[in-house]
Formats: structure tokens, C-alpha cells, sequence
């Protein structure tokens, strides 16, 4: 019999972070296509600043998704792992994540050399998606940890597993170019560490969604306290002291371990932009926080956007990036703008994917209507084969 927990609010600053999220990757994936590279120079504080939040926009992702789906699976700690329908859905959306990551990243157009065992190597790339899934399957199986041992608050699973995640960064960092991690192996699990084509892999990325599961853990064990002053000002105070102090920090640790022989390059002093980051998405948590405290947030088209990020996700990049057919705007506009007319596509651009998310219900409807007419004859195979049977 299924424990059904009790009703809980809705934070809506969570759905703000999901949507400004996307919305941020949009216009950075745009802008950073079509954008002619003899405008990119630090020295432009515009293009300094773009670049800057464009830095911002996978940590926000990666942090957001971990505080989305722990806030979510919190809600019924009272039932056993497998009694816990989200436990279900998310080991179900893990391997949803890995399916489109690893299918996006085909071209259909080269089949008929797949089939002849010339496939690609960035076929076995790992990129957001499949990092992503890895982390839910994460957050999934440190959950059942702390079920199973049933000591100790969740949120400092999560921490302890993420810390360690990060502690690797300057250890991997430092390996020498073109070595990878699991030599021999195939590229589709070096690529998961250190591979040739780890774009965003385990290590640091799965370490953001681990310490979004810890701030979801705590969103669920102090949800009463959300909405008074204190709560906000701590993410934005945590946050500040990471910026601020971080980089100091981690060069102290490193100068501590060589005088102590310890160590002569612990480098952790790497771990500062990652810990710089985490803290910026602390920062935009703390202060949405405050907007949905201060201000009455509604349902909106807004809202929407975040709780569609999948599907958003998956056709920006066949349209933007020639996912799976092998046809997109990277063929025609890349690198071919200069920054006013990046900036009017790019708003353009994320305008269509607002559309698409408003009429997102009857574009699914029919695109499974569809499915129903191509795989009519296989249905109807099937429903032979039983009868007969």
C-alpha cells in the first residue's frame, strides 16, 4: 500500500531557477553560434559580461536539477526506496536523459556508414543530457543509501558525495594532454571521466546536481522556514563567501599540505571557480527567494518554460546544433553575426521556443498521432501474433 504524502506547498522560486535556467542556455548556445569571433575579446566589457553569465548557465542547470528532483523525492520520506513513486520516475527519466543525449548526438544522414562500423567518435561524446541522467541515477542511489543506513540528515549525503566529486577536479585537471582516464576502454566511458570527448563529464558537472540534491534536502527538512528573512540571506551570504574568500581558501589548503608534506600539488586552488559558481547559483536562489516572498509569482507562460526543459532542450539542438537529421541553422549562420544582429535573432530565437511551449499540448498530441499512423502495421502485427497465441 502507497504512503501518500502530505500536500506541501509549491516553492515557485524553484520554477523560476528551471526556467531562467533554459532560457539563459538558449541565448547562450545562440549568441555563442552565430557570433563572429573578431567581436569576442575580453577586453569589451559587453562581451565580457555575456561570457561571464554564459559561464553561469551550466552550473544554474546542473545545480537546479539536483534542488528540483531531491525537493520532489522528499516529499514522501515515509515510504520505503521502491514504495516511492519518484524513485521510479527518476531512475525511468535517467535513462530517458542517456536515450537523447547519446541519440542527439547521431547523424542520420551518415547511416549507411554506421552500419559499415564507421560511427563517429562524437556519437559517444558525453555531454549535458547524459550527465544529467548520471546525476539523477546518483541522487537516486545515495537516497537509497540513506535509507538504508537511516542515520544522519540527507543534505550531508549529498554534500559529503559531491565534495568528493569536486576533490578530483585538480587531480584530473593536471593529467597530461591527450591522456584520458580507463585507457583501452571504449570512448563511451572514458568520455564519462576524462575522455576525448568529455564535454560534461562526471567530474566536476555531477558534483553541481549532487549539491543541488543537498539544497533540495534542505528546502524539504527546513520548509517552513523558506519564506522568513534569515533563510534567503544565508544562500546569499554562503554564496558571497564563496566568491569572495574561495579562491583564498583553497590556496591557504594547498600551502597548509605542502608545509605539512602532505602533498607538493594538491592544487586545490583549481576547485575555486567550481566553488565561485556554486555560489553565484546560491546568490540567484537566495534572491528569488526574496521575489517570491515579496511579490505574488502566478502560474505563468514563464513558469511553464521551466517545467518543459527536456523537450526545449532536445529540439534546440536538433535545430540549432543538426541533431539526429543532420540539417540546422549551424550550417548557415555560424559565426556570421555581428552582436546587434546576434542579439535580435537570439531574441528571436527564444521567442519561437516560448511559442513552441504554449502550444506544447497540441503539438504533442499530434506528434503522437503521428507515431500511430508509422506504427499501425507493427500494432497491428502485434495484436495478431496474441490472438493467435
Amino acid at each position: 500500500m502507497e504512503i501518500k504524502p502530505a500536500p506541501r506547498e509549491r516553492l515557485k522560486f524553484i520554477d523560476m531557477a528551471r526556467s531562467i535556467a533554459i532560457l539563459l542556455m538558449l541565448e547562450g548556445h545562440f549568441i555563442g553560434l552565430t557570433l563572429n569571433y573578431s567581436y569576442r575579446h575580453n577586453s569589451d566589457p559587453f562581451y565580457f559580461s555575456w561570457n561571464f553569465v554564459r559561464g553561469f548557465t551550466a552550473p544554474m542547470f546542473f545545480t537546479v536539477t539536483g534542488v528540483v528532483f531531491v525537493y520532489l523525492l522528499t516529499n514522501n520520506m515515509q515510504a520505503g526506496f521502491f514504495r516511492n513513486k519518484r524513485v521510479t520516475k527518476g531512475f525511468k527519466r535517467s535513462l530517458e536523459l542517456l536515450f537523447w543525449g547519446y541519440l542527439l548526438q547521431v547523424n542520420l544522414q551518415n547511416i549507411w556508414d554506421y552500419l559499415h562500423g564507421n560511427v563517429s567518435d562524437w556519437v559517444w561524446a558525453f555531454h549535458v543530457l547524459q550527465s544529467i541522467g548520471v546525476g539523477i541515477a546518483l541522487l537516486l542511489l545515495i537516497f537509497g543509501l540513506f535509507k538504508l543506513i537511516g542515520k544522519g540528515p540527507l543534505a550531508l549525503y549529498y554534500f559529503i558525495a559531491a565534495t568528493a566529486l569536486f576533490s578530483f577536479y585538480p587531480y584530473l585537471k593536471n593529467l597530461p594532454e591527450g591522456s584520458y582516464m580507463l585507457e583501452g576502454w571504449p570512448q563511451i566511458f572514458q568520455n564519462m571521466i576524462k575522455g576525448p570527448n568529455s564535454v560534461f563529464p562526471i567530474v566536476p558537472w555531477v558534483a553541481f546536481t549532487l549539491y543541488g540534491g543537498m539544497v533540495g534536502a534542505l528546502l524539504n527538512r527546513f520548509h517552513h522556514h523558506v519564506r522568513k528573512v534569515w533563510f534567503p540571506l544565508t544562500f546569499i551570504g554562503l554564496g558571497l563567501a564563496l566568491n569572495l574568500f574561495g579562491y583564498a581558501a583553497f590556496k591557504f589548503i594547498d600551502e597548509l599540505s605542502r608545509e605539512l608534506h602532505f602533498s607538493e600539488n594538491l592544487d586545490f586552488v583549481f576547485n575555486a571557480w567550481l566553488y565561485g559558481r556554486l555560489g553565484q547559483v546560491l546568490i540567484v536562489l537566495g534572491i528569488l527567494m526574496f521575489i517570491e516572498k515579496y511579490f505574488h509569482i502566478k502560474d505563468s507562460l514563464f513558469i511553464k518554460v521551466g517545467q518543459n526543459t527536456l523537450p526545449i532542450y532536445v529540439v534546440h539542438v536538433i535545430v540549432l546544433y543538426s541533431g539526429i537529421f543532420g540539417i540546422g541553422l549551424n550550417h548557415l549562420i555560424k559565426e556570421s553575426f555581428n552582436p546587434l544582429q546576434a542579439i535580435a535573432s537570439a531574441i528571436g530565437f527564444i521567442t519561437v521556443f516560448v511559442i513552441f511551449v504554449k502550444y506544447l499540448e497540441p503539438i504533442e498530441a499530434a506528434y503522437n498521432k503521428v507515431l500511430q499512423v508509422v506504427f499501425w502495421p507493427f500494432t497491428q502485427i502485434k495484436k495478431a501474433l496474441f490472438k493467435s497465441s
